[in-house]
């Protein structure tokens, strides 16, 4: 289900990536389609990777007769999927800004990306490091640290809702300015024609 909902939310980010390219003139589909594709498949390889037969990262998580890969495959879809939402509000704000202050004010996205791409990893990497070591630390058995990963759920839920939230202001403000252009453009035409 994790696995649905990041390529949801994958799609829908390509789909305002090439918008946003399209309108500056740099877009490469095939370079966007490709690093989509190979994103998806890397994380669908990670999180079945004990299905496939591979288990190099299973058999590392196994720690003292305790699995931590499970967990640390569902905290690392709630980090892809708080990466995807991160990222389609700051493609969406992008694509209001050339809207209403035109293609000057386009900036460098590769920069800001990266750091939203860091940010995410650093929060999934620590959290993994410092559960883990503490759950290790303090003998804890899975079913004592399953409460450590639903706690990062949580966490997810809170950075989820902020990031639809701002979304819903963010797309209320951009309505509000089409709307006030409309109007503006309705009081041009009848100034046009009573001239």
């Amino acid at each position: 289900m994790g696995l649905f909902w990041v390529a949801v939310q994958q799609f829908c980010f390509a789909c305002l990536k090439y918008a946003h390219d399209g309108i500056l003139g740099i877009g490469n589909t095939r370079r966007l389609l490709i690093s989509q594709l190979l994103a998806f498949a890397l994380l669908a390889v990670f999180c079945f990777e004990s299905e496939l037969g591979t288990g190099y990262l299973s058999n590392v998580l196994y720690i003292n007769k305790v699995s931590f890969y499970e967990w640390t495959v569902r905290i690392t879809i709630c980090g892809v999927m708080i990466l995807f939402d991160s990222l389609l509000v700051l493609y969406f704000a992008r694509i209001v800004r050339l809207y209403r202050f035109g293609i000057t004010a386009a900036s460098p996205t590769l920069k800001i990306d990266l750091a939203v791409f860091a940010f995410v990893a650093l929060l999934c990497c620590g959290y993994l490091y410092m559960s883990i070591t503490s759950a290790l630390r303090l003998n804890f058995t899975m079913v004592q640290y399953n409460w450590i990963g639903r706690f990062f759920i949580q966490i997810s839920n809170f950075f989820y809702i902020a990031l639809e939230v701002g979304g819903a202001v963010l797309a209320w403000s951009f309505l509000r300015h089409l709307l006030r252009d409309k109007g503006l453009k309705k009081t041009e035409g009848k100034a046009l024609n009573n001239a």
